[in-house]
């Protein structure tokens, strides 16, 4: 059989039973005192199920580089009709993710835009705030543009739905949209804000909005309002956060070649045994 059809069917495959697999494990993070911290820990929580579809795919590869054109390896019909259920569940996931590109823009306060990113500021809520309260709602903006925050909710909610229908990929996609406001509070005041003028811009803001959209915007939902204004009005922690990200970085693309180098010495082995058991 070709290569490339035993390579595409088995990849499709098993990514997605390993999807499947961690899918469900409800991971819960722990509030911390910092949200920064707890926003990049919930962040992780979010990507952790792909890790396994990471090293599966990196082995897979590796058995591709060393294996001639034509493979010795006949893939079951089970294997396509199976590959068939998954592209469907995919392709659900891209029509969600296209869709959320046309919706409208935040009705109070946002930042949108996938690559060219952008702060919205209704009228009504540039009315309704003073000077000091309207700056720190800014400021909170300011902190979802240098992060391309509405990039990340996109790419967090097309991972979400490929996990689709587990419904803890969605709880941590959740937890995670909160820890990511707390966040961006935290960042403006560490800027200058004060937390009691950001408080009472998220409360106008809160009142004033009628509907969720699309992108970052001031107010996600009205869940966890409480602990945000409570975490606004006590003192902002300091943590330094800045080497945290690249060692998970370097620890998976250490995976992605562990697995190649695994696919290039044992990948004609393991591809045989899968074939082999494959009903």
């Amino acid at each position: 059989m070709d290569r490339e059809l035993v390579l595409a069917g088995l990849t499709v495959t098993t990514i997605g039973a390993s999807l499947l697999m961690t899918g469900f494990w409800p991971q819960r993070i722990d509030p911390s005192i910092s949200a920064r911290q707890w926003e990049r820990a919930s962040w992780r929580t979010v990507w952790v199920p792909l890790v396994p579809a990471v090293l599966v795919v990196s082995v897979l590869v590796g058995w591709a580089i060393v294996e001639p054109a034509e493979s010795d390896e006949h893939l079951p019909s089970s294997v396509f009709v199976v590959s068939g259920l998954f592209v469907a569940l995919w392709s659900r996931a891209a029509i969600r993710a296209m869709a959320s590109l046309n919706t409208r823009d935040p009705d109070v306060a946002g930042t949108v835009g996938l690559w060219r990113t952008r702060t919205v500021i209704s009228d009504a809520l540039v009315t309704a705030l003073d000077a000091e309260a309207l700056t720190a709602a800014r400021a909170h903006e300011a902190a979802h543009v240098r992060h391309r925050d509405p990039l990340r909710i996109w790419l967090a909610q097309v991972v979400t739905d490929l996990q689709w229908p587990w419904p803890a990929a969605h709880d941590r996609f959740e937890r995670w949209r909160h820890a990511l406001e707390l966040a961006r509070d935290e960042e403006a005041r560490l800027s200058g804000v004060d937390g009691a003028d950001l408080a009472a811009a998220i409360l106008v803001a809160a009142r004033l909005q009628t509907s969720c959209a699309r992108g970052a915007a001031l107010i996600e939902s009205q869940h966890g309002l409480e602990e945000r204004i409570g975490r606004l009005l006590a003192p902002v922690p300091t943590e330094d956060l800045s080497s945290k990200m690249s060692r998970h970085t370097v620890a998976l693309v250490s995976i992605a070649l562990l697995g190649v180098l695994s696919g290039v010495r044992f990948g004609e082995w393991l591809v045989q045994t899968v074939v082999k058991w494959l009903p």
